[in-house]
């Protein structure tokens, strides 16, 4: 894998721990499943952004 799919899985593993950890801390924080959703949401939608990027780049070298 190169630089650009390493930070793609990065930002995909850290949106499933951060939901994965909101659902575990509910005993401490009421309100850390929706704390852990909206981070996730956050990571998905920089996933999704930064994917972008790479084909805008792509589709300018060829």
């Amino acid at each position: 894998m190169n630089k650009n799919e390493d930070i793609n899985v990065f930002l995909l593993m850290l949106s499933v721990i951060s939901i994965c950890g909101g659902l575990l801390l509910t005993n401490v924080f009421i309100y850390s499943p929706l704390i852990g959703w909206l981070v996730a949401v956050f990571c998905l939608i920089m996933n999704f952004i930064y994917k972008e990027e790479q084909l805008k780049y792509r589709k300018r070298e060829d």
